[in-house]
């Protein structure tokens, strides 16, 4: 499982939020407020945000004994960071450039990991606590 994450967590986190925070500062030189930007920044953040929030679930044994405003607050995170992911591959696929494989293939050794435990862990959020009794 963690081995799943470590990619995007080593790598991709970092220059999600490097990549924000020179996105606001250019905003802020740039003194107008650019829509396509702030849209940029909001899609690094969200994929930062699911970063974290996977992390958090992961942690807390799929958020077994969380309260539910935790638990709706990480499920936003996981929905969130999930979206920017296929976000992203979708808009790379469909840019009109031809990237090779190795392009590819470093995407889906960055995404593939949180996208299926995310995906996994906004179910295990909300499933029932299974006592054991059967």
């Amino acid at each position: 499982m963690v081995f799943g994450l470590a990619p995007a967590t080593l790598f991709l986190f970092p220059f999600l939020l490097v990549g924000a925070l020179g996105m606001v500062l250019a905003e802020i030189a740039g003194g107008a407020i650019d829509w396509a930007l702030a849209g940029q920044v909001f899609w690094a953040l969200a994929g930062a945000a699911g970063i974290v929030a996977l992390w958090v679930v992961v942690i807390n044994d799929g958020g077994a004994g969380l309260r539910p405003g935790t638990r709706i607050a990480l499920t936003v995170g996981l929905l969130l960071g999930i979206t920017s992911a296929v976000r992203w591959l979708s808009l790379t696929s469909t840019s009109g450039h031809k990237y090779d494989a190795k392009t590819w293939a470093v995407w889906i050794v960055l995404l593939a990991g949180p996208l299926v435990v995310g995906s996994l862990r906004v179910v295990q959020l909300w499933k029932p606590p299974q006592d054991g009794a059967g």
